[in-house]
C-alpha cells in the first residue's frame, strides 16, 4: 500500500512539474527553480573546468528559459535565415582575415567597408578600416551631407557598427575616420570622406564581427585563446561559446553536448581562463545582449581554432603577458603582429598566460608544458614580480625549478633576459606603481639567467635604461617594433643555442 502511495505521488508531482513548465507558472516559484538549478548544476559539474569560472552563467535551470532563450523565439524570422543582400548590407562578411593588416603610423587609416548604389548598406552597417600601427582608439565621424550627425572618440577596435537615426531618408551618409594616442590626441589625419549608400528598406541584420584568425602562420596557436570582435551596436554585454564542433544554429545557444566552455564580457574581447587543449578543432563565437539579457542579433560565424598538444610542437613558449602578446594598450594577445612568436623563423606554441607572476607560471607548469612535450622550451616570467617587489631571489628559485622540471621530462629549457621597465608609463597608463629598485632587481635575474642556456636581450634593448615608449607605450609589454626585436634576438641567438644541447 505504502508503495503504491509512494508511486502516485512521484507520477503526481512529475505530472505537476510538467504542469509548470508548460505554463510558466514555475518563474513565481522559487524552489521549483531551486530544485532545477540543483539539477543543472550537478549535470554540468561534469563538464569540465569551465564551471569554476562561469558558474553564474550555467545556474540557469536546464527547462527553464532565460531572457536571451526566451527572446531566441522572438527574433524576426530574417535575422534567422539572411538573405545575400541583406548580409552585404550588414558589412559582417568576410572581414576576419583583413584584420591582420596594418597601416604605417602617421598615414590615414584605410577603408575597406564600401557600399555602392548597387550594393547599399542597412541602416546599421558594419564600417571597417585597417589597423593603424601605434593607435590606441579611433575617432569616427558620420555626416549627412556637410552635416555632422555622430562624433565618437571611443572606438578601441578598427570596426564599428554604426546606427543611423531613426527615419533617416537621405540615400547615403558619409564618414571618415582618424587614429588617436593615448592622450586621445591625433596621430594620424581623417581618412578622406567616404560615401556609404544606404537602403532602409533592407532588413537590419546584426552579429558581431571576429577579429581572430587562429592557426595560420607562425606563432598563431594559443593556449589561453583571447577572443577579439567588433562590437554590436545596442548591446551592453556579450556571451562567448567555446564550440566542439560547428553549431547547427546561429540564433540560439548551441545544446550542452556541444559546449567546451562559456564567457562573458562588456567589452569587445574575452581572455579564456581556462586552457584550450583538443586534438580536434574547437570553434568560439559570440553574440551581443542587451540590458535586459536579450539578444541583439545573432552569434557570429564560429571561428576554428587547434590546439593540439600531439601536432609534434618542437618549440613551446611560456611566461607573462610579455610573452602572452598584445600592445599598445587595444591590442590583444591574437593581433599576431603584437607577438613575437608570430616574427620568429619557425613556428612554436604559445603557453604564456597575461597576468602571470614567475610563481604563477610555475604552478602551472606541468599541467601546460608536459601535454605538450616540446623539444625546447623558451622562458620569460618574472617581470610582473619584480615590479610588485618581490625578491630577485624568489625569481630565480621559480626559474630554477621550471628548469629542473623541464629537464626531468626532457625538454630543453632556454630562457630570455627580462627587458627594462618604463615606471612613468607603467603608471599612466595602468595607474600601478614599481617598485623604487626594479633596474636592480632584473639585473640580478638576468646575471643568474646568462647563466643558463639563454636568448640574450641585451644587443636589442638597452637594460640599463627605461624602455623607450617607442617600444612599448605602456611601459611594460613591448609593441610591434619591440616584438620584432624580441624575435631577431631569438633567430640571430638560435642556431647556437641549439648547437649547446648537442653538445
Amino acid at each position: 500500500m505504502d508503495h503504491a502511495i509512494d508511486r502516485r505521488h512521484a507520477i503526481m508531482t512529475a505530472l505537476l512539474m510538467l504542469l509548470l513548465l508548460v505554463t510558466g507558472i514555475y518563474r513565481y516559484m522559487p524552489c521549483f527553480y531551486q530544485v532545477l538549478s540543483c539539477y543543472r548544476t550537478s549535470v554540468s559539474a561534469r563538464m569540465g573546468s569551465f564551471l569554476q569560472h562561469k558558474a553564474a552563467d550555467l545556474r540557469l535551470p536546464l527547462a527553464v528559459d532565460t531572457p536571451a532563450q526566451a527572446a531566441d523565439r522572438l527574433l524576426p524570422r530574417a535575422a534567422l535565415r539572411p538573405t545575400a543582400r541583406m548580409l552585404q548590407a550588414s558589412g559582417t562578411l568576410g572581414l576576419s582575415v583583413s584584420n591582420q593588416l596594418t597601416t604605417p603610423a602617421a598615414q590615414p587609416p584605410v577603408i575597406i567597408s564600401r557600399f555602392s548604389q548597387s550594393a547599399p548598406a542597412s541602416v546599421k552597417p558594419v564600417l571597417r578600416w585597417e589597423k593603424v600601427r601605434g593607435a590606441v582608439v579611433y575617432q569616427l565621424q558620420l555626416a549627412r551631407g556637410d552635416k555632422i550627425f555622430e562624433d565618437n572618440a571611443y572606438i578601441y577596435t578598427n570596426g564599428y557598427n554604426a546606427a543611423l537615426p531613426a527615419g533617416y531618408d537621405a540615400p547615403s551618409f558619409r564618414w571618415r575616420v582618424r587614429a588617436l594616442n593615448l592622450d586621445r590626441q591625433p596621430i594620424t589625419p581623417y581618412s578622406a570622406w567616404e560615401t556609404a549608400y544606404v537602403d532602409a528598406a533592407v532588413p537590419v541584420f546584426q552579429r558581431p564581427v571576429p577579429l581572430n584568425v587562429y592557426n595560420r602562420g607562425n606563432g598563431t596557436a594559443l593556449l589561453y585563446p583571447v577572443y577579439n570582435w567588433i562590437p554590436v551596436n545596442g548591446a551592453v554585454s556579450y556571451e562567448i561559446e567555446i564550440l566542439n564542433s560547428l553549431p547547427d544554429r546561429s540564433d540560439r545557444r548551441a545544446p550542452l553536448s556541444k559546449i567546451i566552455g562559456r564567457g562573458t564580457s562588456r567589452t569587445g574581447e574575452w581572455y579564456d581562463e581556462d586552457r584550450r587543449v583538443s586534438s580536434s578543432p574547437m570553434y568560439w563565437r559570440v553574440r551581443g545582449l542587451d540590458a535586459d539579457g536579450r539578444p541583439v542579433g545573432v552569434f557570429s560565424e564560429p571561428q576554428r581554432m587547434v590546439t593540439n598538444p600531439d601536432a609534434g610542437w618542437q618549440v613551446a613558449t611560456i611566461g607573462d603577458s610579455i610573452y602572452h602578446g598584445g600592445g599598445s594598450l587595444s591590442y590583444s594577445p591574437s593581433d599576431w603582429e603584437y607577438s613575437f612568436q608570430h616574427f620568429l623563423d619557425f613556428d612554436s606554441i604559445n603557453l604564456a598566460r597575461s597576468g602571470d607572476t614567475s610563481e604563477m607560471t610555475l604552478e602551472r607548469f606541468d599541467a601546460d608544458v608536459l601535454p605538450f612535450h616540446p623539444r625546447y622550451l623558451i622562458i620569460m616570467t618574472g617581470s610582473n614580480s619584480l615590479r610588485a617587489g618581490v625578491s630577485p631571489e624568489d625569481v630565480i628559485r621559480d626559474l630554477n625549478t621550471m628548469k629542473m622540471r623541464a629537464e626531468m621530462n626532457g625538454i630543453h629549457p632556454v630562457f630570455m633576459t627580462l627587458p627594462p621597465l618604463n615606471p612613468a608609463n607603467i603608471q599612466k597608463a595602468f595607474d600601478e606603481p614599481t617598485a623604487g629598485d626594479w633596474k636592480g632587481q632584473i639585473a640580478a635575474v638576468n646575471a643568474w639567467i646568462r647563466q643558463q642556456v639563454h636568448v640574450d636581450l641585451a644587443g636589442k634593448i638597452d637594460e640599463n635604461a627605461e624602455l623607450p615608449t617607442e617600444l612599448a607605450l605602456d611601459g611594460l609589454h613591448l609593441d610591434t617594433a619591440g616584438k620584432k626585436l624580441m624575435a631577431a634576438a631569438v633567430n640571430e641567438q638560435w642556431g647556437r643555442i641549439t648547437a649547446s644541447f648537442e653538445n
